[in-house]
């Protein structure tokens, strides 16, 4: 597996989202913008530090022979350590109140199989994946065309939680503006609604999110992949999607894995700072934000397959874990 592009692109102080890669995986983190003041942990707003921690973790971890999902629970604990450590002393108890969340998309290569964790709204695309090792339906591929896409196109799984939530919420600033709201009041609505989501949060009542909730990792979608050959990943924020939607800058998730292995990520980044700029109201394309953190990683994935071990599992070489070669 040779990494193409691990970056992330911010105007903020602070960049919220985190990507990152190691001898076998690759993940996007993307923290959840602040709706209300919050304080700074260890120096850092409360997006930015939930992404930074869980980026670091995810590097170190040993996670040889775990399920992701178990490696998920594990994360998380972490965090509400570190949290409690920074002084949110309710963390991961049922006081805890406006504990930082983030979207999070991981993978991992075991020999001929490729593991993914999806909880929150970073998209993963794959190319050149046979039918899902794991059973379909919940922990099933997404994406148009099922396994493998019409025609070999890519896939593009996505947590199902998410999907349509956001064009859902930005249809109803749309047609506020429409009917002749002016911006301030049709993003007050929107604001109001987001803040009443961000609360259900990691509970039954809402969606869940990596945080300072165990129970979160129940609810993520996890797969693993065989590879057919050949194969490549894509992993990006919904801050990089933007360049499919709203705007619409390429068409569809096939053209942005396309244009990204071919070393146009930083050209679509600086297209996609200009059309934000030029609608700095969001009355022409309405989203959360102007703008927002754009992070992709992209990785080329070549099986390794070891007679001692079925699934691979046994095939991975100590000697490459400081490589950007898996």
């Amino acid at each position: 597996m040779r990494t193409t592009v691990a970056r992330s692109w911010s105007f903020k102080a602070h960049n919220e989202d985190t990507c990152g890669t190691r001898a076998d995986g690759a993940w996007v983190i993307d923290g959840a913008s602040a709706l209300e003041p919050g304080p700074l942990l260890d120096g850092l707003p409360g997006p930015a530090w939930v992404s930074t921690l869980a980026g670091a973790y995810l590097s170190e971890v040993d996670w040889d022979g775990q399920a992701l999902r178990d490696v998920l629970v594990e994360l998380i604990e972490h965090l509400i350590e570190r949290g409690r450590r920074a002084g949110l002393v309710d963390a991961g108890t049922a006081r805890s109140s406006g504990f930082p969340t983030a979207a999070i998309s991981l993978v991992r290569q075991r020999g001929a199989l490729l593991d993914v964790c999806l909880l929150g709204d970073a998209p993963v695309v794959l190319s050149g994946f046979a039918t899902p090792a794991s059973p379909a339906g919940a922990d099933g591929p997404g994406g148009p065309g099922g396994p493998g896409g019409p025609g070999g196109q890519p896939m593009v799984l996505t947590d199902p939680q998410y999907d349509d939530v956001e064009r859902e919420l930005l249809g109803r600033v749309r047609a506020s503006l429409d009917r002749g709201d002016d911006p301030a009041t049709a993003y007050g609505r929107l604001h109001e609604t987001l803040l009443d989501h961000r609360r259900r949060r990691n509970t039954d009542a809402g969606s869940w999110i990596l945080g300072d909730v165990p129970a979160a990792a129940a609810h993520a979608r996890c797969l693993s992949m065989p590879l057919a050959g050949d194969a490549e990943v894509l992993i990006c924020s919904d801050g990089f999607g933007r360049l499919v939607e709203p705007f619409g800058l390429v068409d569809g998730y096939g053209a942005l894995l396309a244009a990204v292995r071919d070393g146009a990520a930083g050209e679509l980044v600086e297209r996609l700072r200009a059309v934000e700029a030029a609608d700095p109201d969001r009355v022409h394309r309405p989203r959360f934000g102007a703008s927002d953190d754009a992070s992709v990683v992209h990785a080329i994935i070549d099986p390794i397959l070891d007679p001692g071990g079925a699934d691979g599992s046994r095939s991975r070489s100590r000697s490459r874990s400081g490589s950007r070669r898996l």
